[in-house]
């Protein structure tokens, strides 16, 4: 029996509750927002993922860049992680990290408990989307993929079908995609067509270069921004390496 598809709830509404919350009535404790737990990056590594999002050009005033890498275990979600948290921290701006890898949760690496996320929401299961506080940064937010689906592929469909991303951009200026691995996924094909600017992590001594290749013609020349080269260590010394 085929499975009833329902619309999701209008996005306006959640990101509004969400970034403008209803005011404390007096004599009752505010809700507790939910938050994600605080991943610790190093200040070296947060300013690698700096200069990457300084080397993409972005049209207007708002930014949205997807991350992905060829497989799993290239260390791309602490790469869009450590992005947002840079464009966070030099904008000012919302920036949100919106998790499309909707085969493989994250919930674990951000402190979060079971609950639903993006997957959940775009199938219409008549679930909140959840926007979480990603701190330590006050303007700094997640929304999560949720837990694993066996029906990823119809899932991703409607995301590239829907207007997510641009609903986004009305409030939060910086949108992170942390797509899924390429080569690990039947629809490469669309998560390759879900943002215009990429970014591809490969990780230093691990990631063929065949693989690599695959992934770029995948994307298509004209989607990628660059290339992050993760778990790489430079033997010149740092004074040297700011005069070359």
């Amino acid at each position: 029996m085929a499975k009833e598809v329902k619309e999701p709830t209008k996005l306006s509404n959640v990101i509004d509750a969400t970034l403008r919350p209803r005011p404390q009535l007096p004599g009752f404790a505010a809700r507790p927002r939910e938050q994600a737990r605080p991943v610790s990056l190093p200040p070296w590594f947060i300013d690698r993922c700096r200069q990457a999002y300084l080397s993409v050009s972005f049209p207007g005033s708002t930014r949205v860049l997807g991350i992905t890498s060829a497989l799993h275990g290239e260390g791309k979600t602490t790469v869009a992680l450590g992005i947002a948290t840079a464009i966070a921290a030099d904008t000012g701006e919302p920036t949100v990290l919106l998790e499309c890898d909707l085969e493989t949760s994250s919930d674990e690496f951000f402190g979060l408990t079971d609950g639903p996320g993006l997957g959940d929401w775009l199938e219409g299961d008549q679930t909140p989307l959840r926007i979480i506080r990603m701190p330590p940064l006050a303007n700094s937010f997640l929304i999560p993929a949720g837990g694993n689906r066996p029906d990823a592929a119809r899932t991703f469909y409607r995301l590239s079908q829907s207007t997510v991303i641009e609903d986004l951009q009305a409030e939060f200026p910086n949108v992170i995609v942390d797509l899924p691995p390429l080569l690990s996924i039947a629809y490469s094909s669309l998560a390759a067509k879900v943002t215009e600017r990429i970014l591809l992590v490969a990780r230093y001594g691990r990631t063929p270069l065949a693989a690599i290749e695959q992934s770029m013609f995948l994307l298509g020349r004209e989607r990628i921004s660059g290339i992050v080269l993760n778990g790489y260590s430079s033997r010149t010394p740092r004074w040297l390496r700011k005069l070359l």
